[in-house]
């Protein structure tokens, strides 16, 4: 299977070079065995955002049609961005077979990208928020309404997400 060969190597390179503070690795099964079609992900905030000292977990669920099929992305379910569906789902450019033709000249999935292509995007992402594709209308309205109690919301997450001190 041509999907599963290129997810591991793409494992086998991300082990090798991958983006300080970053975190991804194939699932593991029930029965203790691995799944390379989901990856567990943290991802840590942009310094100097309202989402620096986060670190901010994700699931990329692959198909069998990888690296010809985008990915899924799943932040938590609830999670406050406005590129962020209520179920979690991911709204970015790279994740879409067809860009929309609303986002502009922006490129959609291509083969050669990678799980670090994909990383680094979402923690892009994360601090800069792209609000000409809502996902989320009601951190939408938020924004629109107070930016004050929007930015303390973003800050609120990012603490949740902020590992403690006995935390790998």
């Amino acid at each position: 299977m041509a999907a599963q060969a290129r997810l591991v190597e793409e494992r086998k390179d991300w082990r090798k070079d991958h983006p300080p503070g970053m975190v991804a690795k194939p699932a593991t099964r029930s029965d203790g065995s691995t799944n390379m079609f989901e990856w567990e992900c943290k991802v840590p905030g942009l310094k100097d955002t309202f989402c620096e000292g986060g670190m901010f977990p994700l699931t990329i669920k692959f198909s069998p049609e990888h690296p010809h099929k985008p990915p899924r992305v799943y932040m938590p379910r609830g999670f406050f961005h406005v590129n962020v569906f209520e179920d979690g789902g991911v709204c970015l450019s790279i994740l879409k077979e067809v860009v929309p033709g609303h986002l502009g000249d922006v490129s959609g999935w291509r083969p050669n990208f990678t799980v670090k292509t994909i990383l680094v995007a979402i923690q892009e992402l994360l601090s800069n928020p792209n609000f000409g594709s809502v996902a989320n209308m009601q951190v939408h309205a938020m924004k629109k309404r107070s930016q004050k109690e929007y930015l303390r919301q973003m800050r609120e997450q990012t603490t949740k997400y902020t590992p403690k001190d006995d935390e790998s």
